[in-house]
């Protein structure tokens, strides 16, 4: 089952980090969100990327690749406030998503998993 409004959101989300748009960013982001970069064993916190992409975007040089996306499956809980999104990609490559709602749906985390 796919929620709609979580639909909306993300794809919001999603092109505001396309963009670099990090005031929208910080409305679709949880307040404790982070993303995890497993591979690595690095955690980087919302303050951190915001600083990070408002630089790049000031100095031209915001420009993430769209990466190809194979399938994506939601995984909603049992009363729609959390939902688990896992993304592969190519190469093998994964992605997970953890989003809440608590009245409106933001991201908690987003994870490069190994």
């Amino acid at each position: 089952m796919m929620d709609n409004q979580l639909e909306k959101v993300r794809d919001i989300w999603v092109n505001a980090f396309f963009t670099g748009n990090f005031d929208l960013l910080a409305q679709y982001e949880h307040a404790d969100f982070k993303v995890v970069y497993e591979q690595e064993g690095r955690v980087e916190s919302n303050l951190t990327r915001y600083e990070r992409i408002a630089y790049a975007v000031k100095n031209g040089v915001w420009k993430p690749q769209k990466p190809t996306v194979e399938f994506e499956k939601f995984e909603f809980d049992r009363d729609l406030t959390h939902c688990k999104i896992l993304i592969g990609l190519e190469n093998q490559k994964k992605i997970q998503e953890l989003w809440g709602n608590q009245g409106a749906w933001k991201i908690v985390e987003l994870r490069f998993l190994n």
